[in-house]
Parts: C-alpha cells; sequence; structure tokens
C-alpha cells in the first residue's frame, strides 16, 4: 500500500516553489495555459524523498505512514527529473534531495521578495484603535495613502509608497509577519538584535556556501537566518515579533515594551 500525498500537500509543494521543477539543474516551469483556453496543463510531479511503499528508491522502514506522506517528505519536480531521481539513488541520496528542495524554496522566497519602494510601513497604536473588527480605515501620510483591514486578529496593511508602487503586509496579534510583500531584495537587509536578548545560538554550514543560524531569545522569541558565503540574507524568519525598517532596510528584534500593572 502506498502512503500517497493528499491533494492539499501537492498543491502546497507546488506553490512553495512556483511551480518549478525543484532541480537546480533543471528549473523548468511545469505549468502552463491549455490550447482550450480554459484550463491548465501541469507537467509537475510531488515526489517522494523518501518511496512511499516498501521497495521503492529510498524507502525507510524506520518512519511511520504518517511521515512518508508529510510534506517534509516531499519535493516538486518535473516529470522527467521525478523519473532521474528514481533511477539512480546513489546519485540522487535523500541528502541530495533535501538540498535541490531548501534551495528551490530559498529560490523562490527570493524572486517573491524583489520589490521597488523606499517608505517603511507606518501604523501607530491609535490607528489600531480606530478599526473596527472585520472593517477598513484609511489614512493619508505624506500625500499617500495607507489602508487597514481588521480581520479577526490579523490586521492587513496596503500602503502606497509611490505613484502605481504598493507594499503588502499582513500582521497577527503578537506582531509576527505572517506575509509581506518587501520593497527592496531580501539580501539587500540586515538583522539587528538586542544583544541582551540572545540566550544562545547554533550554525550549520550548508551546501552552496550558505550558513544557517538559528538564535534562540528570552520571551520565546526565535529567528531563522540563512545566509550567502558574503553574509548577505538569503532567508530570515523570525517567530513572535519584529520591526521592519524599510528606510534602512532592518530588521530589528527589540526587548519588549512591558507596561506595569495596575
Amino acid at each position: 500500500m502506498r502512503d500517497d500525498f493528499t491533494a492539499k500537500t501537492k498543491d502546497i509543494l507546488a506553490k512553495r516553489v512556483g511551480f518549478i521543477c525543484s532541480n537546480p539543474e533543471c528549473n523548468m516551469q511545469t505549468i502552463g495555459p491549455n490550447s482550450d483556453g480554459k484550463s491548465c496543463v501541469s507537467i509537475g510531479v510531488a515526489a517522494h524523498i523518501l518511496a512511499a511503499s516498501k521497495g521503492g528508491p529510498r524507502y525507510d522502514s524506520n518512519i511511520t505512514s504518517e511521515q512518508r506522506q508529510d510534506i517534509n517528505n516531499g519535493i516538486w519536480l518535473c516529470q522527467s527529473c521525478s523519473r532521474i531521481i528514481d533511477r539512480d539513488i546513489e546519485k540522487y541520496s535523500t541528502e541530495v534531495l533535501e538540498e535541490w528542495k531548501q534551495q528551490a524554496e530559498l529560490a523562490a522566497a527570493d524572486r517573491l521578495n524583489k520589490q521597488l519602494s523606499n517608505k517603511p510601513i507606518f501604523c501607530e497604536d491609535d490607528d489600531v484603535q480606530k478599526i473596527k473588527p472585520d472593517g477598513y480605515y484609511e489614512k493619508i501620510l505624506d500625500n499617500y495613502k495607507i489602508r487597514y483591514y481588521l480581520e479577526g486578529n490579523l490586521l492587513h496593511v496596503e500602503q502606497e509608497l509611490k505613484d502605481g508602487i504598493i507594499a503588502y503586509y499582513i500582521i497577527d496579534e503578537n506582531g509576527n509577519m505572517v506575509d509581506q510583500k518587501l520593497p527592496f531584495p531580501l539580501e539587500e537587509y540586515e538583522v539587528v538584535i538586542d544583544p541582551n536578548l540572545i540566550v544562545k545560538s547554533t550554525v550549520e554550514h550548508l551546501q552552496n556556501g550558505l550558513k544557517k543560524e538559528i538564535i534562540y531569545m528570552k520571551w520565546g522569541k526565535v529567528a531563522l537566518i540563512i545566509r550567502h558565503k558574503d553574509n548577505r540574507l538569503a532567508h530570515l524568519h523570525i517567530e513572535k515579533g519584529f520591526t521592519i525598517n524599510n528606510i534602512e532596510k532592518k530588521f530589528i528584534i527589540a526587548e519588549p515594551n512591558f507596561e506595569p500593572q495596575r
């Protein structure tokens, strides 16, 4: 019995790499329009890194059925590359495929982050107070519009940076950026952390000269930072809140603002 991926898992695997084959020597677009003008053609495959059934390539009897079906065991490939990896498992090992997957997702994130603008997000406490639940609020800053929409505990912010250029952010109740369009490429930013926050950090050297650092901080804050060999940012994930300054191109992690109980 095969431990196949669900349709949802396949869809997410494809979207996380922008429907592009994860083989770095291929990078083929795997989806496009059908000639009927109404549908699309897909040549993409959600391939298993560790085989879905016994006897398959890279099968591991030590993992569970749920782990075989999990998204972490999947990689998005074109049909040709999905066949190639299963015919030469010595060359295309688990480690190689996991590296492909990581690099493909980093590349997709980098493409997504390449936006143009030059002004910071601007949201003051009194702005938030004026927004009704599931309602909209608009203000003018420097002759440009900023629009807010409060959806449950998520704050959507659309900022007009200059004529025709829009930045968009979604922020949760803890101050985490759930989704964003950065006005500059991610690699141009730096991460600034209050040294008093840092508890410990781990560093791992990846392939292609990349370096992964995980920084554990007080108050539950955690930062995952992946850098190029010249120290430019390749990937960034921060939990438990941060501030983004697009003018200075900085992600700032500071001590929480504690207020006395009354």
